[in-house]
């Protein structure tokens, strides 16, 4: 959608290499996956002048409407453009996932911040289906890894085919969780998914956690709660909590309808852009930047 000449990062471009594959998932809605997954992408790009290509794998569509803004992603759907639903059609399969990338933002130094979009027709698809096809997202997308450093995918809170091919394509998952009211039940399901997708697929790779991150947080009495709580599961399972947490603000939403990061909103305290920033740089380093 635009060219222009970066962001001034001093932080030079590095080497090309072969995308990693990361998601953010959780088994619970509404924990911020969507906002997380296009804040991340674009502090990738944006800050680190990465080859950033994000997927939306959620029928509810909520990173696309945000990396996109409401308007452009209207236009998709009335023009009936193409989805990511296309690659799990039973016929007319794209050729390759470049026939449905959306190109967002494109730096003159290479870095790029790209999409593939998501709509309603991804829920048919999820009841459609229940084994079929799980391989078909890794396929589309080691068509296209050479084309990016880093794949960031957007997953839906519930456990359908889609769980299997994201656990078959990812290299790294990462678990946004909210500490509130029985913020476990999330992790018990994906701990619950991932274990299945060991016996159905034994001879299949099965991603890294790349850690749990606490988000839209704040300082009460039962955030704290919810803290120890996920905690003490991390420590039982061996996975990594991260260290910078993203506290709630009201400019993530209104990010979302310019169709901005945080850090690149007019409102923004610039602590809650600093607190961003950091974790995405652990973000980042927790997926081999």
């Amino acid at each position: 959608m635009t060219d222009g000449s970066g962001d001034g990062s001093p932080d030079p471009r590095p080497p090309k290499r072969r995308a990693v594959v990361t998601a953010f998932m959780n088994m619970k809605g509404g924990v911020g996956k969507s906002t997380m997954a296009a804040n991340a992408g674009w502090f990738a790009a944006y800050y680190r002048n990465l080859r950033v290509l994000l997927v939306d794998l959620d029928p509810q569509f909520n990173l696309s409407q945000y990396i996109l803004g409401p308007k452009v992603y209207s236009n998709i759907i009335e023009e009936n453009a193409e989805t990511v639903n296309a690659i799990f059609r039973d016929e007319d399969r794209p050729s390759s996932l470049i026939d449905i990338i959306k190109e967002v933002v494109n730096w003159r130094d290479g870095s790029c911040l790209h999409l593939v979009p998501a709509s309603l027709d991804l829920a048919w698809t999820v009841r459609r289906y229940v084994t079929a096809r799980t391989q078909v997202l890794r396929n589309y997308l080691n068509d296209v890894r050479e084309e990016y450093d880093i794949i960031i995918i957007d997953c839906a809170p519930t456990e359908s085919f889609l769980s299997t091919a994201i656990y078959q394509a990812t290299d790294y998952i990462f678990v946004p969780v909210k500490p509130e009211f029985l913020p476990t039940i999330g992790l018990a399901l994906l701990l619950q998914s991932i274990e299945q997708h060991k016996r159905d697929h034994p001879d299949e790779p099965v991603p890294e956690m790349g850690g749990i991150v606490f988000n839209d947080t704040g300082e009460h009495a039962e955030h704290n709660r919810s803290r120890a709580q996920v905690r003490a599961i991390a420590k039982e399972n061996g996975w990594y909590v991260f260290k910078n947490e993203v506290s709630h603000s009201n400019s993530y939403p209104a990010g979302a309808r310019a169709g901005k990061p945080i850090f690149l909103t007019d409102n923004a305290r610039s602590w809650k852009k600093e607190e961003f920033n950091r974790f995405g740089s652990e973000f980042l380093e927790r997926a081999g930047f």
